[in-house]
């Protein structure tokens, strides 16, 4: 039997099958071109049941009804919402809304914990300040942990749906390190930052984080500020505290908060993850990654910024793999907050 091929034209595609011998086929035949003409018109004529499940169908795909509508900040969606209280995640989603930290407790069996953190230690300890960055394809292990079910969610709730990993970092501490004043992680936006929360980090403890074993360091409630520390804010640290949590749990802070990290002075080493997500919002809608080096050898300088060839993330090494990548990202910052 002839069938059409995709985006044939219908009238002559019913010329074709169809030629009229009588008057009752021509008849029959003129009746089908009527309804494909009107179409669209009928369409409007369907039961409401239709509409319905059209709407059905959009909120299973998580497809917005108006594209303008915008999710306001920890107001999640139905869906979401039940997924926080399957997991357990409701009171920590409270605390990252009002102090902009929060903890994930039981992320996974104890022995995942000392297998990642004996992957963590052995990958970054090879490097000379016992950091690795780039770590997604150096282990299975850390496909497991950027898909976690605890923190996919949380990622959610503070970058939207379709997060996208931004950085995945293993560090092993010693006993007193230098540590980096109190910053934001989304210190690549302008001030005021947008009430929308852009980046969110997670530290998987390897080891317990205490004070004195080198816990993250916080100032409550300064995502509220919406910008970084000023120098005297910095010097002075008011109300920062340490967060401390046991070996196996995480802790989480939006992109805004104020934080740092207090220096080890016990003996031995911590070994911790740091897992970054960000919103999509901003990726390039064309990708030009596949113009390698080559291609973009002796193009004019102006056109590699363009293209993300000039800020020190297009490489293996990642922004903080190299000297000139770091400064490639330095200077890229400052540019973005211009």
């Amino acid at each position: 039997m002839p069938t059409n091929s995709v985006g044939s034209d219908p009238d002559t595609a019913a010329d074709t099958q169809a030629k009229p011998s009588s008057g009752m086929r021509g008849s029959r035949l003129s009746l089908a071109r009527g309804v494909m003409r009107n179409l669209p018109k009928f369409a409007n004529l369907l039961p409401p049941i239709r509409a319905k499940s059209v709407q059905q169908l959009r909120e299973r795909l998580g497809i917005p009804t108006r594209t303008h509508e915008t999710q306001q900040p920890f107001n999640l969606s139905t869906r979401l919402a039940i997924r926080v209280r399957k997991l357990g995640l409701e009171q920590a989603v409270q605390n990252v809304s009002k102090n902009g930290f929060g903890h994930i407790q039981d992320l996974a069996p104890m022995d995942f914990t000392d297998q990642l953190r004996e992957t963590v230690r052995r990958i970054a300890s090879a490097q000379p300040d016992g950091r690795a960055n780039m770590l997604l394809d150096k282990d299975p292990i850390f496909e497991e942990v950027v898909l976690n079910p605890k923190i996919l969610a949380l990622a959610e709730v503070m970058c939207g749906k379709g997060a996208l990993l931004s950085r995945l970092v293993g560090c092993v501490i010693k006993q007193n390190p230098p540590v980096a004043d109190l910053h934001v992680t989304q210190n690549r936006l302008p001030a005021p930052f947008a009430e929308h929360n852009q980046m969110v980090t997670f530290c998987w403890a390897c080891d317990e984080q205490t004070k004195e074993a080198g816990a993250i360091k916080v100032v409550p409630g300064s995502q509220h500020h919406r910008r970084p520390p000023s120098p005297d804010e910095i010097t002075a640290q008011k109300d920062a505290e340490a967060v401390k949590c046991a070996a196996g749990s995480a802790t989480f802070f939006d992109g805004s908060l104020w934080h740092s990290r207090w220096p080890r002075t016990l003996e031995g080493e911590q070994v911790l993850l740091y897992i970054t997500y960000c919103r999509l919002a901003l990726r390039p809608q064309e990708s030009y990654d596949y113009l390698d080096s080559d291609w973009s050898k002796g193009k004019p300088f102006a056109l590699r910024v363009l293209l993300g060839k000039e800020d020190g993330l297009d490489t293996a090494e990642g922004a903080i793999g190299s000297i000139d990548n770091l400064s490639k990202f330095i200077r890229m910052s400052n540019w973005s907050k211009t």
